[in-house]
């Protein structure tokens, strides 16, 4: 018979780059399974120059995704290398990370 559940959460990570930045674009679920993907694609993308991290599409964050972007900040900080995140969070998102003290940390897009 078949079975009525769904697949594995979907999730994504696209890295363009053009003369000032590597931008890279997370969709879905940023967790415990995906935060390892996020932190080499930042990390990688931090050897060449500036990051822009596109986490627009993220639907759903847990610790392990807030682990990750505290990562990303230190090794930005540790390069010298800057790092910010676009506008436009999904409401979980933006909640999670207000609620944990990231939101006040990240350099976002708006300036703050």
């Amino acid at each position: 018979m078949g079975s009525d559940r769904a697949g594995p959460p979907t999730f994504s990570v696209d890295v363009t780059t053009d003369d000032a930045w590597t931008t890279v674009a997370v969709a879905g679920e940023l967790d415990l399974a995906t935060a390892d993907e996020l932190s080499g694609a930042v990390r990688t993308g931090l050897a060449s120059g500036a990051v822009r991290l596109d986490l627009r599409d993220v639907t759903f964050m847990d610790s392990a995704g807030v682990r990750a972007l505290n990562t990303a900040l230190r090794e930005s900080a540790a390069r010298g290398r800057e790092l910010r995140v676009s506008d436009g969070l999904q409401p979980a998102v933006l909640q999670l990370l207000e609620m944990t003290g990231m939101l006040g940390l990240l350099p976002m897009e708006d300036g703050r």
